[in-house]
């Protein structure tokens, strides 16, 4: 009998990860997997949470060539709920 465990060892959660975007407007983007968020801080010292990003999304944006131009496309672009954080 095989018993479902609800927490699997392999799920990580409270981790982060921050990309740093080669951009004009954005510098960083951190991704917060436990509640799947995406704060990116743009030039200027501005920041934006971005809310319900899935993981795949930020594994995107790590593997793109150019992460200016992924953010633009597939977050700014996508209708995700967000709100300025500092």
């Amino acid at each position: 009998m095989f018993k479902i465990m609800q927490n699997p060892s392999y799920v990580k959660t409270n981790v982060s990860a921050t990309v740093t975007v080669d951009s004009a407007a954005i510098q960083s983007a951190d991704y917060l997997y436990d509640t799947e968020k995406l704060n990116l801080t743009f030039q200027n010292g501005s920041r934006y949470e971005y809310s319900n990003v899935p993981r795949f999304l930020f594994h995107g944006l790590q593997e793109a060539a150019s992460k200016g131009r992924f953010i633009n496309r597939y977050v700014l672009s996508s209708g995700f709920p967000y709100k300025k954080v500092a």
